[in-house]
Formats: C-alpha cells, structure tokens, sequence
C-alpha cells in the first residue's frame, strides 16, 4: 500500500475508532444514568407511598383527636359538677341533721306538753266531767295528741332525711370523676401526642418528597443530557462510516441467532462516463467479507487479508455480484456439520463463529487488473472493522394478555397446584430458618399465572416481579412516552431516521430553490420575449429581410424557452411531490416512534434493570404440570404477606401494582453470554389490586 492510501486508511480507523471508543464509553454512561434514575424513581415511589400511609394515619389520628377532645370537655364539666355535688351533698348532710336535731327537741317539747295535757283532762275528768272546761281540755288534749302524732312522724321523717342525705356517695362520685378525669387527660395527651407524630410525619414526608423530586428532576435532566450526547456520537459515526467506510453495518437475526447480515455500499467508479445509457468503467472485480474477533481488529491488515485468500484456511465470504448500492449479504452459521453439508463459516483464525463471541467485519474489495494498471496502483481495499456485534438467542417475552394474578384459595387449587405451594411454602421456611421470621406460618395471599410456550432446549427461570402503580407519573420531566424512547433499543433512533431522510430532503430543497429561481428568470425572460414579437407583429410598415430575421430569431428563441420552461417545471413539481413525500415519510415514522411507548409502569423499567432486582424481590414460577399442553405451558406464583415489589417494598393493600416475569436464562456461566433475556409485554398487562 503506498503512503497516501496508509495514510488515510490509518485516519478513516482513528476517526472510526475514536468516535466508536466514545460512543462505548457514553453508552455506559447512558446505563448508570439509567440506574440513577430509576432508583431515585424509586426512592420518589417509596416516598409517595409513605406520604399515603402517613396522610391515611393522619386522618384516622385526627378523628380520635377530635373525638378524645369531646370526651375531655365532656369530663371537664362532669368533673366540675361533681364538685359541686359534693359540695352542695356535705351541706345539705349538715343542714338536714340540724333539722332533724331541731325537729326532734320541738317533737320532745310536744310529746311533753301531750303528757301535761293528758294529765289536766284526766283531772278535769275526774273533777268537772262534762262541764265547759271539761270540754275545752278534751278538745285541746285531742288536738295536742294529734300534734304529737305529727312531730313523731315529722321528727321520724327528718332522722330518715338525715340519713338518707348522709348516704349520698357524692364524694365517691368526686374521686370516680377525679379518676377518670385523669385518665381522659391521659388519653389526650396521647391522642395528641399521636396527632402531633402524624402531622410531623406529614410535614416530614411531604419534605422528602419535595426533595427525592428534585434529586429525580435533576437524575431526568442528567439521563436526557447524557442520551443527546450518545446520540450525536451515534450519528457522528454513522456519518463517518456512511462516507468513508462504505456505510459498513452488520444487522443480527432476530429470528435466527445463526445469522447476520453485512449490509456495505458499493465502491463507486472515479471514471463515470456522464451517459445515462452507459455503464461506468467499474473497478472492483470481486468484494469478500471477513469475520474477525474483536480482539483482534486492531492488528487485521490488508496483509492478513490476503494471506487468508492466498493461503485459503479460512472460509471467506464472497459476496453476491450486484449492480447497485447498498449489498445485503446474508450469513448463515452453522453447526455440526456432516460430509457433504455446506462448510461453516469460520473467523479470520479459522475457527467457527459462534453464540455470545464478540466480532467484527472487514470489507475487502479487489480491484481489476485493468484498473491497477490505469492508476499505475495494485493495492486492493480493506474497509475499516463494523462496529461490534455478537450472536445471540434472544429469549421470547411472555405475553402480556396471559398474566393473570388472583386472590389465593385452596379451595379452588388442583392437587399439583396444592403441591407447588406446598413446596414454596417449605422453600420459604427454608429460607427463614436463623431469622426472626423462622417461627413464621407462611401462607399465601394471591397466586399468579402465565403462560408461555414449550422450549426444552432451553434452561429459563421466570422471574415475577410486581411493579408499584405510579399515580404522578405525569409530573416527570421526562414523559413515559420520552423515557420509553430513550431506553427502549429495539426502536429506530430518530437520528437514525435523521441521517436517512435529512440529506435527500435537504438536497431536494436545494435544488427546489434553485429551480424556483431559474423558472422565475425563464419567465420574466419569455415575457420580454413575448413583447418582442408582439411589438414586431403589429408594425404597419413594411419588414426588412433584417427585421424579419430577427422576427424569426426572437419565434425560435421563445419556443426554446417555453419547452425549457416547460421541461423544467415538470421537473420542479416532480421533485416538490417527492420533497413532500419523504416529509411526510419522516414524519410518519417519528410519530410511529412515539406511538411505540409502554405506558406502563408509569418509571423507568426494561431488562437491564429487572435483571438487577434483588432475588428478595422477585418470585421464581414453577411449572403447573396440570394446566401445560403441547403448545402451551402454564406457570403459577404464589403471593405471601412478605412479597415486596421491585423496589424492595412490602406490598401494601389497597394499592396497585404491575405483575411482569423476566424470562432470565440460567445456562452455565461459559453460555451466559449467548442468550438475552426478555421482559414480558407491561403494555399489555392489566394492573391487580393487592
């Protein structure tokens, strides 16, 4: 290779690798940011839900409070009035037992004056029967014993008064009101010690939440500001690799983790003819595709190139011939070969390409002999390497519409089911064993089913989370629909859409203006035309052959420009129809980018994240042996009272949540990197009510 060629060689693979380097090193940025802010979504989640208990404690503390307040003055005055009682109570015990004494002294003088009395009658009986006096001492004596009856029954009355009056407990009432009093005042000063502890916690959850909110605010902002700065690298390279590395790019197979395919642009021709209806002198006889390690692309040259097609230990892809940009070479990988059977494909060390290898391709082009003479240069043409890929299985997302999560009853349980749970229950003690939950009777709140379909090649364990339903999602600076886009790989970049569309868009805009300006100079040149040979026409005077000549030139002169005007305004209209097209095609296909969202969970969730929850977070299915048919297999896990959600949060009740399963592949460790795990489809999952 000679100097100028190394030279810019060696540039085109700095500039790529750099610009790769840096797209790498952002990308991770992209992850921890990813992570920081999902955790301070988290953090604001788990604040939310505080504030809701605290907000649900506060109402309950503040009906006890008004109530323990009512009972308190209801106290207050009984109190009061019990003191009064007693008072009034001593009083009247005082004053009746006066009375009473007083009665009694008056009833003695009465019962004494009788007997005096009784003894004038009977002398006035003995002496002076029937006389006047006899009389008037009778009538008095009657009315005397009649007034000493009286004072007996008086003074009988008022001993029972007394007594009865002692007998009134008022100062028992007083210390039972006393009592309770205290007590009350006891309770109160707890209501309101707790009424206090729950508008603190009001105050104080309201606090954190304020500030997790700007610790996300600023995590969004962090993960928005990061994703634009990956996105300029991508598109910086993907422009740096469209114009000076063919556009090189290996796509992987979804459907097939046996297969790629290298996508390149033609090398084009230094020596085009100019004719439409000529093919240019092209200079590439034959293009190969060469698979390398990506361990090893720093130090592939186009010496190794060719010492691979010299010496041919390595099975080299050549590509189809084809005729016009771009190529789409596809490659099938395969394995356990048998005679006869169409060889592997190998790398650049002759070895097969297999799952979970990181690589990279090279282009190598070999010019005709023809050309090297012409250009007095025999050096053939090795692209830089692709950017990375690596063959993988990519494991299938269970299906949202079969994730079902019901309240548990045994009751309704199959034998196997009865079984499952028997085991998760026994695991769950298992596990218990040493803390100080061991003594713990384990039971089940609600079970969840999915299905998926039958694959025994496979080692997958699906992994049950429960999402917390995210009631302020739309406070975020960053919508579910923008967080989605800005993680979610699987959908086109819209830089990607940017660098397709934006260069032929710009170019037809372009050449629109200008051939608005031309069009615009060909008609005011056709209307000075026009008045030309008008003015020429309706001359009365005879025509010179001079006149008529120039009469002549100016007719062919505006029949020229008229087809000229013509031709290029169909030209012009084709190309504003088609400007219009590819306007509506991009924005077609960024709408259906933001159209491809997952509205649910309401925060940042995808497979790199479910793949970090913490296994105390996470429910294991089993496989329900009952309900698995030839097509589908059931899977069934059970809910406790200890499950927490993603977060690490006990589920709380009355609230909702998200039931997802990661399909998580358990291969040994020296296959871990041939699968990718998938998360179940959330957007068509249904919240449940715990």
């Amino acid at each position: 290779m000679n100097s100028y060629n190394e030279n810019l060689h060696s540039a085109i693979v700095n500039s790529l690798q750099s610009l790769d380097i840096e797209e790498q090193d952002l990308y991770s940025q992209v992850n921890a940011a990813m992570f920081t802010l999902y955790h301070a979504e988290g953090a604001t989640i788990a604040a939310e839900q505080n504030l809701a208990i605290a907000t649900d404690t506060y109402q309950s503390k503040t009906a006890t409070q008004n109530q323990a307040t009512k009972d308190n003055n209801v106290l207050v005055n009984l109190l009061g009035t019990a003191t009064q009682a007693n008072q009034f109570v001593k009083q009247s015990t005082t004053n009746i037992a006066v009375s009473a004494s007083n009665v009694q002294i008056a009833t003695n003088s009465i019962v004494r004056l009788a007997g005096d009395m009784g003894s004038i009658y009977s002398i006035l009986n003995a002496a002076d029967f029937d006389s006047s006096i006899y009389m008037l001492a009778r009538e008095a004596s009657k009315l005397i014993n009649e007034t000493a009856y009286d004072a007996e029954v008086t003074s009988q009355m008022a001993m029972e008064a007394s007594t009865l009056t002692a007998e009134v407990s008022a100062s028992t009432v007083l210390d039972m009101a006393k009592a309770t009093n205290g007590l009350m005042s006891s309770v109160l000063k707890i209501t309101t010690a707790d009424f206090n502890t729950a508008t603190q916690n009001i105050v104080t959850d309201s606090t954190a939440i304020a500030a997790v909110r700007s610790t996300e605010k600023l995590d969004e902002g962090a993960l928005e500001m990061i994703n634009i700065s990956y996105n300029a690298t991508k598109s910086a390279y993907a422009l740096t690799n469209k114009e000076l590395n063919l556009n090189l790019n290996v796509e992987t197979n979804t459907d097939n983790p046996l297969s790629f395919t290298v996508n390149f642009d033609l090398i084009e021709s230094p020596f085009p003819s100019g004719k439409t209806d000529e093919n240019p002198m092209y200079p590439v006889e034959k293009y190969y595709i060469m698979v390398v390690k990506d361990a090893k692309k720093q130090t592939f040259s186009i010496s190794n190139a060719e010492n691979i097609l010299s010496l041919g230990n390595s099975e080299v892809i050549k590509v189809t011939p084809v005729s016009t940009s771009p190529v789409s070479q596809k490659v099938d990988v395969y394995y356990n070969i048998k005679d006869g059977d169409k060889p592997p494909v190998t790398d650049s060390d002759n070895k097969p390409i297999g799952l979970g290898e990181d690589y990279v391709v090279f282009v190598m082009a070999i010019f005709t002999d023809d050309y090297k003479r012409k250009t007095n240069c025999y050096d053939d043409y090795l692209s830089a390497p692709s950017q990375v890929f690596t063959l993988t299985t990519e494991l299938q997302p269970v299906a949202g519409k079969t994730i079902k999560v019901v309240a548990y009853d045994d009751k309704n349980l199959t034998d196997n089911e009865r079984r499952l749970a028997l085991a998760a229950k026994n695991d769950q003690l298992k596990n218990s064993i040493g803390t100080a939950d061991d003594n713990a009777i384990v039971d089940f709140t609600y079970l969840m089913t999915f299905e998926t379909e039958e694959n025994p090649d496979l080692d997958i364990e699906y992994r049950c989370m429960f999402l917390p339903f995210s009631a302020n999602a739309s406070d975020r600076l960053l919508t579910v629909e923008s967080l989605d886009f800005l993680v979610k790989s699987e959908l086109p970049l819209m830089e990607e859409i940017t660098i397709a569309l934006d260069p032929v868009i710009a170019a037809l805009q372009e050449e629109n203006y200008t051939n608005e300006l031309k069009i615009g100079l060909l008609e005011t040149e056709l209307s000075k035309l026009n008045e030309q040979v008008t003015a020429n026409t309706k001359k009365d005077a005879p025509v010179s052959e001079e006149d008529a000549e120039k009469q002549k030139s100016l007719v062919v002169n505006q029949k020229t420009i008229t087809a000229q005007l013509k031709e290029l305004q169909k030209s012009h209209d084709a190309n504003v129809k088609q400007f219009h097209k590819l306007t509506a095609q991009k924005d077609k296909m960024a709408h259906s980018i933001s159209d491809e969202t997952v509205a649910k969970p309401g925060f940042l969730f995808n497979v790199a994240i479910a793949e970090q929850v913490y296994a105390d977070s996470y429910i294991v299915a089993r496989k329900n042996t009952d309900k698995t048919t030839d097509v589908a297999v059931q899977w069934i896990a059970f809910i406790g009272p200890d499950a927490t959600d993603n977060f690490g949060n006990r589920l709380i009740k009355g609230d909702q949540y998200l039931p997802v399963a990661l399909s998580y592949s358990t291969a040994a460790a020296e296959n871990a990197d041939d699968f990718v795990n998938a998360l179940s489809e959330m957007d068509k999952t249904e919240y449940f009510k715990y």
